[in-house]
C-alpha cells in the first residue's frame, strides 16, 4: 500500500478521534447540566394539584377545542378555595404565578357556563378553563403571564390548539333575553377581556386571534355590550391596556338571576323579562302551575295567553325537553353520555338538580330532564 494512503488514512482516524473526543467532553458536560436544567425547566412549569370535590362525579370533556381564559374579578384569599369547591376552572394562578390544577386533565370545569362560539354552545364541554387572580382591565403581574405563558404553550402543544382558539369569556359568554335585551345577545361578561388586547397576547406568546364574532355575524346573537366588542374586534383592542384600564366600563345590567338554568315567574313579572322574543321557540320550555309541560312553539299552537301566566311559573330558556325519566327511558337513553353534564337538569319533588350532582341509580321515576344540545 502506498505510503500517501497510510498517512491519509492516520489522519482520517486522528480526526475522527479527535471528533469523538470532543462529542464526548460536550456530552459529558451536558449529562453534568441535566439535572440544572430540569430544575429550572421543574420551576418554570410545577403545578400544585388542589383536587377538587367535583373530580369525583365530572364527566369528560367531548373534546377539546379551546382554552379559555378567566379573570376571577377578585384576589381574595378565599377565591381559590371557592373555585376548587365548585370545580368552575381547569386551572388557576394566583398572584405570585404559581400555578393550580383543579380538576384533572381530561374532566370538565365549568367555568365557561353559558356560552357559544360559531354555533357550538356548552364550550365547557370542549375547553379547558384557567382561571388568573386579577380583573378583566388589567394586566396581570409578570409572574402570573410568565406563568400563564408557560401552561398555555404546554397545553396548546399537548391538544392541538391554535392561537386562535385561545379566547378570553367574554368572547364566548352570551346572555339570555331579559328585560334589557330581547333577544340571545354577546356582552353578558366582561370576564378576561384583558387577554383580547395586543399586549396581552404578545406576553403569552398568542401569534393570532379572531378577526369577528361568528354567531353575531350568523345572527345567532345580538351585540349587548358596544364597548365590549370595541376591546375585542376594535381599535380599542389595540391599544395599550393601561389606556382600557383607564376608560369608564359601566356596569353591565343584567337580571339578578341571569346565570339561574331554570327562573321562576313572581309577581308582576311578565315573559318577556325572562325569553324575550324567545318566548315561542322550541328551545324555551315551560313548567306551568298546574303540572304541565310545555315548549314555548307548543303553546303558541295551542293560543295561550303568554300575558297572563299564573304566577309560580318556571321558565328554561335553551333547553330541550328531555321527557319522563322512566324503568325503560333512563336518563342515558334520552341523552346519551351527556347524562351527567353539569349543564343537564333533573327536576324531581320540585328541587332541580344538575346532571353531575345526580347518581344514576337514584334517580326516581317521573324525573323531569331538560338538557341543552
Amino acid at each position: 500500500m502506498p505510503d500517501g494512503t497510510m498517512r491519509d488514512d492516520f489522519d482520517n482516524s486522528l480526526r475522527m478521534d479527535r471528533r469523538g473526543f470532543i462529542m464526548r467532553i460536550v456530552a459529558g458536560a451536558l449529562v453534568a447540566a441535566c439535572p440544572l436544567f430540569a430544575k429550572e425547566a421543574e420551576a418554570s412549569s410545577r403545578i400544585i394539584d388542589i383536587r377538587s370535590p367535583k373530580r369525583r362525579t365530572r364527566p369528560r370533556r367531548a373534546s377539546t377545542r379551546f382554552i379559555i381564559l378567566h379573570t376571577t374579578e377578585s384576589v381574595s384569599p378565599g377565591t381559590l378555595d371557592t373555585i376548587a369547591r365548585r370545580g368552575t376552572a381547569s386551572y388557576v394562578i394566583d398572584q405570585g404565578g404559581k400555578t393550580y390544577r383543579i380538576m384533572s386533565r381530561t374532566q370538565v370545569s365549568i367555568g365557561a357556563g353559558r356560552s357559544m362560539w360559531n354555533g357550538l354552545t356548552n364550550l365547557d364541554n370542549h375547553a379547558i378553563n384557567i382561571e388568573v387572580l386579577g380583573y378583566h382591565d388589567r394586566l396581570p403581574s409578570p409572574p402570573q403571564l410568565a406563568s400563564l405563558r408557560n401552561l398555555l404553550s404546554s397545553l396548546m402543544r399537548s391538544y392541538g390548539v391554535s392561537s386562535r382558539r385561545v379566547i378570553p369569556h367574554s368572547q364566548v359568554a352570551y346572555g339570555r333575553p331579559n328585560r334589557w335585551h330581547r333577544r340571545s345577545h354577546r356582552g353578558r361578561k366582561r370576564c378576561g377581556m384583558i387577554f383580547a388586547t395586543a399586549t396581552a397576547r404578545k406576553h403569552l406568546g398568542l401569534s393570532s386571534k379572531p378577526g369577528y364574532d361568528p354567531d353575531l355575524r350568523a345572527r345567532r346573537l345580538v351585540v349587548a355590550d358596544d364597548y365590549l366588542h370595541d376591546v375585542l374586534y376594535g381599535k380599542i383592542g389595540d391599544l395599550e391596556p393601561a389606556v382600557i384600564t383607564a376608560q369608564a366600563t359601566p356596569a353591565i345590567q343584567e337580571s339578578e338571576d341571569e346565570d339561574l338554568a331554570v327562573r321562576t315567574l313572581e309577581t308582576g313579572q311578565t315573559v318577556w323579562e325572562y325569553a324575550g322574543d324567545e318566548y315561542a321557540q322550541e328551545t324555551t320550555i315551560y313548567l306551568l302551575s298546574d303540572g304541565r309541560i310545555r315548549r314555548g312553539d307548543e303553546l303558541l299552537l295551542e293560543n295561550f295567553d303568554f300575558q297572563s301566566i299564573p304566577q309560580g311559573t318556571r321558565i328554561a330558556v335553551g333547553y330541550v325537553y328531555g321527557g319522563y325519566v322512566t324503568k325503560e327511558r333512563t336518563p342515558y337513553s334520552i341523552v346519551g353520555k351527556n347524562w351527567n353534564n353539569p349543564d343537564t337538569l333533573y327536576i324531581t319533588d320540585g328541587k332541580i338538580l344538575t346532571g353531575d350532582e345526580v347518581r344514576d341509580e337514584k334517580i326516581p321515576v317521573g324525573t323531569v330532564l331538560l338538557f341543552r344540545r
